[in-house]
């Protein structure tokens, strides 16, 4: 779990770079913001005794939570993490379309879940 934890906060420090200095890399900053909501998920199932599944399926990956009444995310959070599962590699290899999100819209989307999520794993270290 805090190897999850540490990759995660790596991912979120990249994203948070990346949209300071470089926004017009959004496939980038979605990438990585993908990243630390799928390492944040993992760490807070893990930390829950619950499977953490080797996919990159955020609203999958979420959703054991919710059923656990770990954490509550309505359909606008869901929404977000399927906009931000489509940068795991949809974004990256199938398109050169314009995105329909700022990279700041997007790391405001995964600080929203890292806020939630990161707590609820932080809780379980020794």
């Amino acid at each position: 779990m805090e190897v999850l934890l540490r990759a995660a906060d790596r991912d979120t420090e990249t994203a948070e770079t990346l949209v300071r200095y470089s926004p017009h890399l959004y496939e980038s900053v979605g990438f990585s913001c993908q990243q630390l909501v799928e390492k944040y998920a993992k760490a807070v199932l893990v930390a829950n005794g619950l499977p953490a599944p080797f996919i990159h399926v955020l609203v999958k990956l979420l959703v054991p939570l919710v059923q656990a009444s770990i954490i509550t995310l309505g359909g606008a959070e869901m929404d977000s993490a399927a906009i931000l599962q489509s940068f795991a590699v949809e974004w990256r290899y199938e398109t050169d379309d314009a995105p329909s999100y700022t990279s700041t819209e997007l790391l405001v989307m995964a600080h929203r879940f890292r806020d939630k999520l990161r707590p609820l794993a932080v809780a379980f270290l020794p």
